[in-house]
């Protein structure tokens, strides 16, 4: 009798489990109708714009949303671009083509699609728009979003050594790649409103003289070959300018560096007094090093500003000489750092390890160095007497009471209008206004007038205009 029973109850165990199997199989291959009427579907975006590119050069990846508000299934028939240009590139479940079919969307659901845009090189100087449409059809339902990108022809310039007598010019960007060199005896002159934008990993070699010459309405722009964010304003894109021990007669006016590891490296080893590098109303920052290292060399800047780096903003080691007047040295870089500002020393180590020691004159006339950190100016010498320093009328953030002599201020606040996008030109309350020596120079770095009673810095106070 018992063993009937266990019979009976094996037949219906069996009997249940294949029909949870059954279940189970008829769920997992169960696919819904989809409707046979027209649905509107979302999209993240109506427009899916890619900032400005360079010829040949693959922009970052967009993501759009094809979303179905509904609570049926849809087939979308057809996925493409309706004048089928060649300059964006769909993915979709992993796939890149041109275009894609039959495409379930359930209920509710939405897919993903990839876009990223490459532009062909033309017969185009300036900046041009491509635009075209992404069709998305369902039950006859055309939808679309529009695709645009803006891109702009260049010349390309990749691992060479520049002919003497180099001249470039506003009439195209520049992108250079590699290691782009100049020999020396030979002049590298810029244009004003010429662009240089560089790959990563890329080093202009300066073994003659460069001479970038900008002006107030039409700078010269040196900075990395990606202008979509979060590339366009993040430091580090590109390697530098670097001035090696045959260069000489360099001067670099109304001149903008940024995004680099480091914006200007000297290693001339000629400390002479007489600038190798002179600085005249240019802005170099937004450095993933520094904005100045020079080596056992001399340089000048007048009216300039140097900002945000993750290291120290300008450094002068080895001997060699700096003079700073009416510049601002400013950092705010956000991350935590323990090099000043500004750092002057008479020795130095060199790739190898070797000591350089060597007399350093320092001359600050006019400047604000200031920053996050208790001492953004800071000062060694090794061998007593090598470092002769002169000072006058500056703004500085440091703990050094001697600092606060020669009519120069200690540790109050600038007011910049805003270091974290920074702008550093001075609020109305500034302690740096009307605070500097009159010198022959008559105007800031923006084109105003100084006047008789000069502001410290790089710029004149002016009201700011909403």
């Amino acid at each position: 009798m018992q063993a009937n029973w266990m019979k009976r109850l094996s037949k219906a165990l069996l009997f249940a489990f294949s029909g949870l199997l059954f279940f189970g199989f008829a769920s997992c291959s169960y696919e819904p109708e989809p409707t046979t009427e027209p649905i509107n579907l979302s999209f993240s975006t109506d427009t899916l714009q890619f900032d400005t590119l360079f010829a040949e050069r693959l922009s970052i990846t967009r993501r759009l949303k094809i979303k179905n508000p509904s609570n049926k299934a849809v087939n979308i028939s057809s996925i493409g671009l309706i004048n089928q240009s060649q300059a964006f590139q769909l993915t979709l479940n992993g796939r890149t083509q041109s275009s894609f079919s039959d495409q379930l969307l359930l209920a509710e659901d939405s897919l993903l699609l990839l876009v990223s845009a490459n532009i062909d090189q033309g017969d185009v100087n300036n900046p041009f728009v491509i635009r075209d449409y992404l069709e998305v059809i369902n039950q006859n339902n055309a939808q679309s979003v529009v695709f645009e990108a803006w891109g702009q022809n260049a010349n390309y310039i990749s691992d060479s050594i520049l002919a003497c007598d180099t001249r470039w010019n506003a009439e195209k960007p520049y992108v250079l790649s590699g290691t782009i060199q100049l020999d020396s005896s030979c002049v590298l002159s810029i244009e004003p409103g010429t662009k240089i934008y560089s790959a990563p990993e890329t080093f202009l070699i300066i073994n003659g003289s460069l001479q970038a010459e900008g002006n107030l309405e039409n700078p010269i722009i040196f900075t990395n070959d990606r202008l979509d964010e979060p590339f366009a304003s993040a430091p580090g894109q590109w390697g530098g300018i670097v001035f090696l021990e045959d260069s000489k007669d360099n001067y670099l006016k109304h001149t903008t560096i940024k995004n680099a590891l480091f914006g200007l490296n000297l290693n001339v080893f000629n400390p002479d007094n007489q600038p190798d590098l002179i600085l005249e109303n240019c802005f170099v920052g937004n450095m993933a090093i520094s904005s100045v290292i020079s080596l056992n060399s001399d340089f000048a800047a007048v009216n300039s500003v140097f900002y945000n780096t993750a290291g120290g903003t300008v450094s002068h080691t080895g001997g060699g000489s700096a003079y700073y007047t009416h510049c601002t040295i400013a950092n705010y870089f956000n991350t935590a750092r323990e090099d000043p500002a500004a750092f002057f020393s008479d020795l130095a180590f060199d790739n190898n390890e070797n000591e350089i020691l060597a007399p350093m004159e320092v001359q600050l006339v006019n400047n604000i160095i200031y920053g996050r950190i208790t001492d953004e100016i800071q000062f060694f010498e090794q061998q007593e007497g090598n470092l002769s320093f002169s000072f006058s009328h500056n703004l500085f953030r440091s703990s050094i009471e001697i600092l606060s002599q020669n009519n120069s201020i200690r540790n109050q606040n600038p007011s910049f209008v805003e270091v974290n996008d920074a702008d550093f030109r001075l609020g109305e309350d500034s302690p740096a206004i009307g605070a500097a020596l009159e010198t022959e120079i008559n105007t800031d770095i923006s084109g105003n007038n100084r006047g008789t009673s000069p502001d410290i810095g790089a710029f004149e106070y002016t009201e700011i205009q909403e």
